[in-house]
């Protein structure tokens, strides 16, 4: 609480139309109050203003030279009475704004103990470099043109010419990190992601039918092997891009804008103390994902919280489990 200080004497100093006296003030002053006071004096129409000067700080009160004894007291009195509503406006303003600065602390405190790819953190992470999609892109155009072209919708070079413009036009857009955000960028993504999505279900679905009912692959143990694995690592490569583009709004938005909570939740996010300060996850990270969950048809590591997510994870297990349980019994029939 501000008030005048009685160890310290009070200054007069004389004026041309009377004399201004310096009334010191006990405790360390703010700017900020010293204009809460000088505002409410002005609105009172009172001749008093606020002064500091490195450790001290005064109160200025203008006393007329005709003044009299009663009417000077009053114009002390009053100025010492308003140090008290000072106090009383300037308190409430402060404690909002401290208030809002813990408020501010404390949410972003959690949110690097949820995940380290907030805050500060984020902010001085490097964007994500485009080549490890752009390589396992190659890998996936160069498969339909191995399989058989029966496991292609339409002739056997559109798909991989589709994904390799999709690819150009990406690299062309951004050539090295993804660190931001573009509305082609993004709809070439998610046409892409369409593109091998919709191939990987037409080649499992021609694979599935094929070991049911009989097809020419089915009768050759090498064959049956090399277009199982080739279907089988496809899949795995359209559902990694469809991770990576959907989780959290795609890489640009994991980046810019973390989200507070993930979708996808890697062990880093879920432990932050596992990694180092803002981490976020990659496209080699969605890579593993897919590959772990075609393996184990289950999550491992990587923990699915939204329905979409825990809808594409099992779609992905059971067309791997179908996939893989359906050929490694076929193989095993024919070299019987």
């Amino acid at each position: 609480m501000t008030d005048i200080d009685p160890r310290a004497d009070i200054e007069v100093h004389p004026a041309d139309a009377g004399v201004t006296v310096r009334i010191p003030l006990a405790g360390p002053v703010t700017s900020g109050w010293l204009q809460c006071y000088e505002q409410l004096a002005l609105e009172r129409d009172m001749p008093v203003q606020g002064l500091a000067d490195d450790d001290r700080a005064w109160v200025v009160v203008g006393v007329p030279a005709n003044g009299d004894p009663a009417g000077v007291t009053a114009v002390l009195d009053a100025a010492r009475a308003l140090i008290a509503d000072a106090d009383a406006q300037w308190a409430p303003a402060m404690s909002m704004a401290e208030a809002s600065v813990r408020d501010w602390w404390a949410a972003r405190r959690d949110g690097a103990s949820r995940g380290p790819g907030s805050g500060t953190a984020a902010a001085s992470a490097r964007a994500e470099k485009r080549w490890p999609m752009a390589f396992t892109l190659l890998l996936a155009v160069a498969v339909p043109l191995v399989l058989p072209p029966r496991f292609s919708f339409g002739p056997p070079w559109a798909v991989p010419v589709a994904e390799a413009v999709l690819l150009v036009a990406l690299v062309a857009i951004d050539r090295g990190r993804i660190d931001r955000r573009s509305a082609a960028g993004r709809a070439l993504s998610l046409a892409l992601m369409a593109v091998l999505v919709a191939s990987a279900a037409v080649a499992a679905s021609r694979l599935v039918v094929d070991l049911v009912q009989g097809g020419p692959e089915t009768n050759s143990p090498t064959d049956l092997l090399k277009t199982g694995f080739l279907v089988w690592f496809y899949t795995i490569i359209a559902f990694t891009f469809l991770y990576w583009l959907l989780d959290s709004g795609g890489p640009e938005s994991r980046f810019l804008a973390p989200r507070e909570f993930p979708e996808l939740a890697f062990p880093p996010q879920l432990n932050p103390g596992v990694a180092p300060p803002g981490w976020r996850p990659e496209f080699f990270d969605y890579l593993y994902l897919g590959f772990t969950d075609a393996t184990a048809f289950s999550p491992t590591d990587v923990m699915p919280l939204t329905r979409w997510a825990k809808l594409a994870m099992t779609v992905q297990a059971v067309s791997s489990l179908m996939i893989l349980g359906l050929v490694i019994a076929r193989a095993v029939n024919i070299l019987k």
